[in-house]
Order: structure tokens, then sequence, then C-alpha cells
């Protein structure tokens, strides 16, 4: 039994090889990885990862905090697709998470009838998000 179990074993990893199926979720990997450091730069180039964080700093800034925002929405969206091939959790709902709050944070910068409290909620939201994010990825390990 342990002959036909080690003969498994090397069917499956060569049918590993030959798919790429560990370089697709490692290259998947890296790429959010990088993704949540763009996130997490945003949040600390405004200084919104506090609780209760002062809003000054975004509002003072506006119209360069909406050509980040709008790039760090983009680039969240492109990578979900890719996130599918992470091995493990599931990674890509969570990424859907986060780019729907970021998608409210930037309609509530180009819309400013939403006021700042909405804006702070809706940091906030992204924020959690993000953080769920991160530690359900800070669990996978590279194949």
């Amino acid at each position: 039994m342990g002959e036909l179990r080690g003969s498994l074993d090397k069917l499956i990893n060569w049918f590993n090889w030959f798919t790429r199926k560990n370089q697709r979720h490692n290259r998947a990997l890296r790429n959010i990885i990088d993704l949540l450091g763009y996130i997490e730069d945003f949040f600390a180039k405004y200084r919104l990862q506090e609780k209760g964080s002062d809003l000054r700093l975004i509002l003072e800034n506006i119209g360069q905090a909406r050509i980040d925002v709008v790039a760090v929405v983009y680039n969240t969206r492109t990578r979900i697709k890719i996130a599918k091939d992470i091995k493990g959790k599931d990674v890509p709902p969570l990424l859907e998470e986060v780019y729907n709050n970021l998608g409210e944070v930037k309609k509530a910068l180009f819309l400013p009838t939403l006021g700042s409290v909405t804006l702070d909620k809706r940091f906030i939201k992204s924020y959690q998000s993000f953080n769920k994010l991160l530690n359900a990825i800070s669990h996978i390990e590279y194949k």
C-alpha cells in the first residue's frame, strides 16, 4: 500500500510540475502581496490606518487623493482574477470586498456632497477589509 501511495504522490507532483500549478500560485501570491503593500502605502500616505483618523490631510490634498484612490482601485480590480490561482484560503472574495470598499471610498472622494462623516466610515470599512485580507494572506506560504 505504501508503494502505491508513493507512486500516486509522484504522479501528482509530475502533474503539478507539468501544469505549473505551483508557479501560478507563487506568482499570484507575489502579486497580491505587492498589491497589499501598495494599498498600505495609500493608507499610510494619508494617515488613515488609525482609528478616528483626521481627514484633514486627505481633504487638503483632494486632487492627489483622487488620483491615488483611482490607481489603487484599478490595481485591485486587475488582481482579482489572478487571486484564483492561490491555493488554500479563499482570497478572491476577500480581495473583492477590498475592491468594493475602495470603490466606495472613490465615490465619496469624487462626490463631496457625501460629507466627511460618510468618508470616514468608508475609510474605516475599507481598512478593516484590508486587514482581513492581510491576515488571510499572511498564513499562506509559497510552494
